[in-house]
């Protein structure tokens, strides 16, 4: 089967790869597009490195834009003269349905995994989003009933993520693993796997960190550099040597540690689903940060409180972001032991997003393709 797949960043090459795996062991594959190491470890050879593609925010894409327009061009042009039996796209909407409709309209039908977030904000967008696909794989159980009025094919697969991650995984063995003290208090600190984030949330993490330590003086900070083009931008001075970088691992990093600071998006998922106490940060342009609280639907920008229907973990968004409101959320989270309420809410969502089979993706592109050859 000749599939061509978009997944322009960490986030979705993980989830597509799970996906994809489990069609890899029904049907011979051949792979083509966008993707990072863990569709690479599939057999594709990206058309682009994923460090040229991540790109978060609205007035952040601008500098980039003739770039991204020109790299999804010559991917159409691919598309179009290689002619893949399918399209699977993951998760990156802005970039991914435009290529989407230009697959339709060449006769090819198109999957896409990870709805965009219109529980949150953009609901008009369903219409188009409806347009654009064969269907949509929803990583979440709230996302197949807002699609309801279209005709577009949904289904609740899980959330890849989930399958692979041990809730309340053994800490010391972690710790083993990373060369890391076994005593004392241990902070996962995940600033983001963008370079436009971390470059906007770590010089503050950093001044957080720093007053973290001088209230914790046995604290232990392990941050996962997600992509080695990051790792120049995370340089703490050698005498913090109490701040180690390693290279990926995130998963193992997380059940070493206490508790975690991380940026909003997919690892504040990783976070809670491995049972860990979480305090979630993000910033970006003030003119993009103005335009998505205009139309933001819910109280909370998180996925985690999205889940669980309530603030539920702290969101330093924005100027609520400082050194002091990182100690004041931190400092008792990695002191004490996490809560019973904290650690069933989170057993909870691990279990609703485990709990499908990855067969449930794979039936659902066969019948995808089944539709397309009937028509």
């Amino acid at each position: 089967m000749r599939v061509m797949v978009s997944a322009t960043e960490l986030s979705g090459d993980a989830i597509g790869a799970a996906v994809l795996t489990a069609l890899a062991e029904k049907y011979p594959l051949q792979l083509e597009g966008l993707g990072g190491p863990h569709l690479e470890a599939l057999g594709l050879s990206s058309r682009t490195p994923l460090s040229r593609l991540a790109v978060m925010g609205l007035w952040e894409v601008l500098p980039r834009l003739p770039e991204l327009l020109w790299i999804r061009h010559r991917l159409a042009h691919r598309l179009r003269t290689w002619r893949p039996d399918l399209l699977v796209t993951c998760d990156a909407p802005d970039f991914n349905l435009p290529l989407a409709r230009i697959a339709r309209r060449h006769g090819i039908p198109v999957v896409h995994i990870a709805s965009p977030s219109v529980w949150a904000w953009r609901q008009d967008r369903i219409p188009l989003i409806a347009d654009s696909l064969d269907a949509l794989l929803c990583l979440f159980p709230f996302e197949p009933v807002l699609y309801a009025s279209t005709k577009l094919s949904t289904t609740f697969i899980g959330h890849p993520l989930a399958a692979q991650i041990t809730f309340d995984p053994e800490m010391q063995s972690a710790r083993a693993a990373l060369n890391i003290p076994r005593e004392g208090r241990v902070l996962a600190c995940l600033p983001g796997s963008r370079s436009t984030e971390v470059r906007s949330l770590w010089p503050i993490f950093f001044e957080g960190l720093r007053a973290l330590k001088s209230v914790i003086p046995d604290l232990h900070v392990v941050i996962p550099i997600a992509s080695p083009n990051l790792a120049a931008l995370i340089n703490p001075d050698a005498s913090d040597d109490w701040i180690q970088c390693v290279d990926g691992r995130a998963q193992t990093v997380l059940a070493a540690a206490n508790a975690a600071l991380v940026a909003s998006g997919t690892a504040s998922l990783e976070a809670i689903l491995t049972g860990r106490p979480t305090v979630v940060a993000y910033q970006m342009n003030p003119r993009t940060y103005r335009r998505v609280m205009a139309q933001l639907l819910t109280p909370w920008v998180s996925l985690p409180n999205q889940l669980a229907g309530r603030f539920w973990i702290p969101e330093l968004i924005q100027d609520e972001l400082t050194a002091t409101s990182i100690v004041t959320h931190l400092a008792p989270r990695l002191q004490e032991a996490p809560d019973e309420v904290f650690l069933e809410t989170a057993r909870s969502i691990h279990g609703r997003l485990a709990s499908v089979p990855i067969e449930i993706a794979v039936a659902a592109i066969e019948e995808t393709l089944g539709r397309a050859h009937r028509h």
